[in-house]
Order: C-alpha cells, then sequence, then structure tokens
C-alpha cells in the first residue's frame, strides 16, 4: 500500500472522473452546432462539445474553430482509411531505376495532421495542452504581488 495523502480528484487539471456534461451542456453544443456539417462530422461535434462548453470551451465565436477541427478530424480518418485500402506508396520506373514513392495523399494527410494538432492545442483536446488551455494555471505564481 502506498504512504501519505490520497490525491484528490477534484483537483486535478481538467474534467473531474464523476463530472459528466449535462444537459444543459449539451444544449450548448447542439444550440452551436453548425447545421451544414456532415453525419461524421455532427457525430464528431456531438462526442466532444458538450465536454468542451462543460470547461467552457464552446461559445459562441470558438464555432469556427471548433467546426474545422470536426471537419479535419473526419476528413483526416478517410484519408487514413484509403490509404490504408488502397496503399501508402506506389513504384514507378524511370531512367532513375524503380523508385518507392509516397501518395500525394500522404503529403495532404501529413498537413491535415498539422491542422488537428493545432486545433487540439487550441481547445485544449490533449494532455499536454489543456494545462496551456487553463486560464489560471499560472495565477497562483503572482496572487502574492498585489502585496508589494
Amino acid at each position: 500500500m502506498g504512504r501519505g495523502a490520497k490525491p484528490d480528484l477534484n483537483n486535478v487539471i481538467g474534467l473531474p472522473l464523476h463530472k459528466k456534461p449535462e444537459a444543459a451542456h449539451k444544449a450548448i453544443a447542439e444550440e452551436l452546432r453548425p447545421v451544414d456539417l456532415s453525419d461524421n462530422e455532427r457525430a464528431v461535434w456531438d462526442r466532444l462539445g458538450p465536454y468542451l462548453a462543460l470547461l467552457g470551451r464552446l461559445k459562441p465565436h470558438y464555432v469556427d474553430a471548433f467546426t474545422e477541427y470536426c471537419i479535419i478530424t473526419v476528413r483526416i480518418r478517410k484519408a487514413r482509411k484509403y490509404l490504408d485500402d488502397e496503399d501508402w506508396t506506389y513504384i514507378t520506373t524511370s531512367r532513375n531505376g524503380t523508385q518507392h514513392k509516397s501518395r500525394p495523399e500522404v503529403a495532404q494527410l501529413n498537413d491535415d495532421w498539422r491542422k488537428w494538432r493545432t486545433l487540439v492545442g487550441e481547445f485544449g483536446l490533449a494532455p499536454c495542452a489543456e494545462r496551456g488551455v487553463k486560464g489560471d494555471a499560472q495565477a497562483d505564481l503572482f496572487d502574492d504581488f498585489d502585496s508589494f
């Protein structure tokens, strides 16, 4: 058995384990969801939107960025499936001999992944990125500053 005080799980950065989006958070996500999303993009929105609303990260002025996140997420899935089915490379023979080349779709997938990764950081959808999104992450460093 471990010794010492047990951590308070309610004080962990991010979403406490017992906290789930309520009807109000789901209603916010549904109200802000654009009508022109495809079924797959809507599924991404409906899966993550209520959690972002719960954390205060889904606001009207963030809708365009989160919409792009949903679109790029679906595009990455489709590109990976296509490349897995069709093969990621092709072989060409020329005066330089036989060469193995990546399909152009691989470059597009890599570009989409970079965009996706940026948006993951903006919304704090990864553990490390979540710490950077916390508005009060460094506030405690300067709390005593007013006393000078």
